[in-house]
Formats: C-alpha cells, structure tokens, sequence
C-alpha cells in the first residue's frame, strides 16, 4: 500500500511540475532571442552598472563575464568622462568608507552621495566629502572616430576586429553591455560585428524601446529645460520619456582617464 502511494505522488509531481518546466524552456527561448534579435537589449544605467561589477548577466542574473563597453570617441572618453566604481571614499574628517560593489549616487541635486555598506544604506553630504578613488569600469571601443581635417565622426576602421576579440580566450567576456552619448551608436554598432560570439549584448538606453534617452548623457529634450544633458537631479521624470542615462542616474564618473591604458 505504501509503495503504491508513492507511486502515485511521484506520477502526481511529474504531472504538476511538467508546465513549469515547460514555462521555463520557453522564458529561456525568448530571452536568447531578445538578445540577438537584430539590435542590443535595451537596460537601465543602473542595470548596467550591476551587471559589471557583480559581472552577472543583466537579464538572467547568471554568473558571466561582463564587458561594459563605451563606444564614443577617446576625446569623449577622456574629455567627458567615462564610467567608473568607486573604491574609497575619503572624508574631510579622516575617515573613510569602502562602497559595495563601488556604487555611489549623486543625487538631491547634487548634494548628497547614497550608497550601501554591508548591504546597508548610507549617505553623506558632498561638501563633507575631500576625495574618491575611482577605478574604471568601462572598455573604451571607439565605434566612430574624429576626423580633424573633416571635423566629422567616421567608421573605426579596427572597430569590429577589437570589440570581437573581447570574446577570445582563455578568460574571454561572454557578455557585452555597449553605450554612447545618448543610445545612437550604440544601437548603430551594432550589425559592425559578430554578435553570436557573445551569449548577450545590451546597450544603456531606455527598456521600453525609445532610442536616444541612455547612454552616458541622456537626452538634451531639445535644451528646453535645465539646459544640459546629464544632469544629476534633472528632473526628466517630468517628460514623456525620462532619460535612463548614466550621468542622470547620478552613477560614478571621471574625466581624464587615459582610454588607451
């Protein structure tokens, strides 16, 4: 009688967790095909800047190793700023701090750094702050250069041959996270190489399929407000699509970083 019981709970849970593993099949199904499906997957700054340091997929939250990307020129790079972690803090009192993951927020318009410490929110105010120690976090792959004699942006010619050899091995990266200024190139770049040599590739820009409102500055909204792009504490919220770019999600940055090293 015993075993005939355990028979039928073991029919009854084949029958029961079937559909889900069927479920499963098919959200893995769709997900590989988001990612390769004729242009980069579309993330937040912040879901970004996630994925490169705790190097999981943005998507799946698998373990991989994660390439973030930046695109723009190497005047961009380094005159602009690049994405960076921030691995100390340095007060103006003697103490310091050491972020998880190197995440810090600017934001209250400026005034204040958010972050967490042993899984614990923090802040401080910007003026209590002397120093950071940043670390960068992005590749810097040109996908357009300047021309000086033209005074125009053309094709990298190395483009293709540097960003697939991010896939080569041994210790290749298996996913590539790519952002520009503002969403264009990033998407543009992104019939430049082989694709399937990666298991995804993302771009910072808005998820919900509106080009032109990630990347490292957002989207200007035609100066009619606030007057830049980027701008911690912009208040982009107010317009029809707010901007999920890196420097309005207020997420660590520095200039002067020497691309080529």
């Amino acid at each position: 009688m015993l075993l005939y019981r355990m028979e039928r709970l073991e029919k009854f849970n084949s029958i029961r967790f079937r559909p889900v593993s069927i479920l499963l099949l098919m959200v893995g199904t769709c997900l590989a095909g988001l990612v390769h499906a004729g242009e980069p997957v579309p993330i937040t700054a912040n879901a970004a800047f996630d994925a490169a340091a705790t190097k999981t997929d943005p998507l799946t939250g698998q373990s991989m190793a994660v390439a973030l990307v930046d695109v723009r020129s190497r005047a961009e790079y380094f005159w602009v700023g690049t994405a960076t972690t921030v691995d100390m803090i340095q007060l103006k009192n003697g103490l310091s701090v050491i972020p998880d993951d190197g995440k810090v927020v600017i934001d209250h318009e400026g005034k204040f750094l958010t972050y967490t410490v042993d899984g614990r929110n923090k802040r401080v105010q910007v003026e209590k702050i002397d120093s950071l120690a940043h670390s960068r976090l992005a590749i810097n792959i040109p996908y357009k250069v300047w021309n000086e004699e033209d005074a125009k942006l053309e094709l990298n010619p190395d483009f293709t041959d540097e960003i697939e050899a991010l896939a080569g091995s041994p210790g290749g990266f298996e996913v590539v996270i790519l952002y520009c200024r503002s969403g264009g190139r990033s998407t543009d770049c992104y019939g430049a190489f082989d694709t399937t040599l990666f298991s995804g590739v993302y771009e910072i820009d808005d998820p919900a399929g509106n080009r032109g409102f990630g990347g490292f500055e957002g989207n200007s909204y035609k100066n009619v407000y606030n007057g830049y792009r980027g701008f911690p504490g912009r208040q982009t919220g107010v317009q029809t699509v707010p901007s999920v770019s890196w420097k309005d999600a207020g997420l660590p940055m520095k200039t002067s970083i020497n691309p080529l090293q």
